[in-house]
């Protein structure tokens, strides 16, 4: 049985990978779990291991990497980890700004890696046009570590953690775009992805909060942005017509836009002890957020081959969107999941005159682990459908229309607060990558190996680098080759 090493224990792998790689524990999987994280969580961490774990996990507090580098120290930390314990493979759950730093060393270490989306993300990138750049630079630098390193360890992977491409809904609609492109040599047209995470932040925890943070300088579409950026993607691989370029346009809103269109007095209205927690005035709020990351981005590309049009797309992120919240402090909360966010996501997927495709999973409360009545209707906790419909009268063959459904199609494996479609999908990717650990089993790079990820990785740096120049009163259309 194979050892294994997280990276980060956050709110997020906490709900994810830990109670998955205990699972796989109980049934002999794996053996054990060694933890690195943050002396800063020290306390927070010893806790839910003493609830939650077993004799099989051990924990490591490291101090933070400064200016993405590992000190000497970090290094040979890890290291003696790597060595002590005989560990092939690590999963990467940490913020998106360490994300570089531990790759880099895992890769070098020869490692299997599963990393979370983004590849990497920077300080203020929201404003600085450089860094929107150095996105690309990431990738190809990653790309090229771990090409080099495969010749000497070929059954290892490096897989960037994009479930929606395990999950049997969004399997179907490429699938169906595959079949209608054979018979007719027709892409996709047209896309309108729309996600929200509903994620209500009030003015202090805007400022003070570092999960999925603003404070930091950049937002959404380094959070939940990336997977729906990289699914639109991927959806549209396959085709002979490959695009050669990509035009890019974003809008977006920040943390002191966000208190124009609901503000303090709203605040104090809504809620009579608004001020016992919030502790700084509208002044300072608009002085201090001025450099805060995007909240919501609304994005528009076209995708080109010999400067023709072949794919219009938009992409419209919100953070700050419908919610359950009705409480004013997230003190004790799991900012994850456990503090009003509902998820709502649709596509709206064009192939010409021949095929339309309509995903839709909107939920309506939070999380419940207790509630099992009509999750799977419009409005549960595990809503997620797909419309296809064809154009019967250009191929008498083709149904009119098909519907399909997601309790149809997976099997519900994740349990208590971790559960959900896209959960048991993220499960799936983490058993693919273990299976690589004992046996070498490859199949996982079919959807998730990094190199599939470049375009995905360029519509993020496009979008960055047309905030950074809207920011600047300069021009905010980016052009990127493909």
């Amino acid at each position: 049985m194979e050892n294994i090493l997280l990276i980060g224990l956050g709110y997020h792998a906490r709900r994810i990978y830990f109670p998955i790689l205990k699972e796989l524990q109980q049934k002999k999987v794996i053996h054990k779990i060694f933890i690195v994280d943050l002396e800063s969580q020290r306390d927070t961490i010893n806790n839910y291991i003493l609830e939650n774990g077993n004799k099989k996990v051990e924990v490591f507090f490291l101090e933070k990497a400064q200016n993405n580098q590992l000190s000497r120290e970090i290094d040979s930390k890890l290291n003696q980890i790597l060595v002590t314990n005989n560990i092939k493979g690590v999963i990467i759950s940490t913020e998106p700004l360490a994300h570089m730093v531990y790759a880099k060393w895992a890769i070098e270490k020869g490692l299997s890696v599963l990393m979370d989306k983004p590849i990497s993300t920077y300080e203020s990138i929201i404003s600085n046009e450089m860094y929107g750049r150095k996105l690309q630079l990431d990738y190809k630098e990653l790309s090229t570590k771990y090409e080099k390193t495969r010749k000497k360890n070929p059954q290892m992977v490096f897989a960037l953690m994009a479930q929606r491409r395990y999950h049997p809904l969004f399997n179907k609609i490429k699938n169906s775009i595959g079949e209608i492109y054979k018979q007719t040599n027709c892409p996709i047209t047209s896309i309108q992805a729309f996600h929200c995470d509903g994620q209500w932040r009030f003015p202090a925890e805007i400022i003070d909060q570092n999960y999925h943070p603003y404070n930091q300088g950049y937002g959404v579409c380094s959070h939940s942005g990336y997977h729906i950026y990289d699914i639109v993607s991927w959806l549209m691989r396959g085709s002979d017509k490959e695009p050669d370029e990509m035009e890019v346009f974003s809008n977006f809103s920040t943390p002191i836009d966000i208190v124009e269109q609901y503000g303090f007095k709203d605040y104090e209205r809504d809620f009579p002890d608004f001020n016992k927690y919030n502790n700084y005035s509208l002044k300072d709020f608009i002085k201090k957020t001025k450099k805060f990351g995007e909240v919501d981005c609304f994005s528009n590309f076209v995708f080109k081959k010999r400067n023709r049009a072949i794919t219009l797309v938009d992409i419209n992120m919100q953070h700050n969107g419908f919610s359950q919240r009705n409480w004013v402090s997230a003190s004790n909360r799991d900012l994850y999941k456990g503090n009003g966010r509902v998820r709502q996501e649709s596509y709206q997927i064009s192939q010409g005159p021949f095929q339309s495709i309509k995903y839709l999973s909107y939920q309506s409360k939070e999380v419940d682990p207790n509630l099992e009545k009509d999750i799977f209707k419009f409005g549960g906790e595990y809503h997620a459908e797909v419309y296809i419909f064809r154009n019967s009268s250009f191929n008498h063959k083709w149904k009119c229309i098909e519907h399909f459904d997601v309790k149809d199609l997976m099997s519900r494996r994740m349990k208590d607060k971790s559960r959900g479609h896209q959960e048991d999908a993220r499960r799936e990717a983490v058993i693919a990558f273990v299976n690589n650990l004992i046996d070498g089993d490859r199949r996982i790079c079919d959807f998730l190996d990094l190199p599939q990820h470049e375009r995905s990785v360029k519509m993020v740096s496009g979008i960055y680098r047309s905030m950074a120049r809207r920011k600047k009163g300069q021009d905010p259309l980016v052009k990127i080759k493909l």
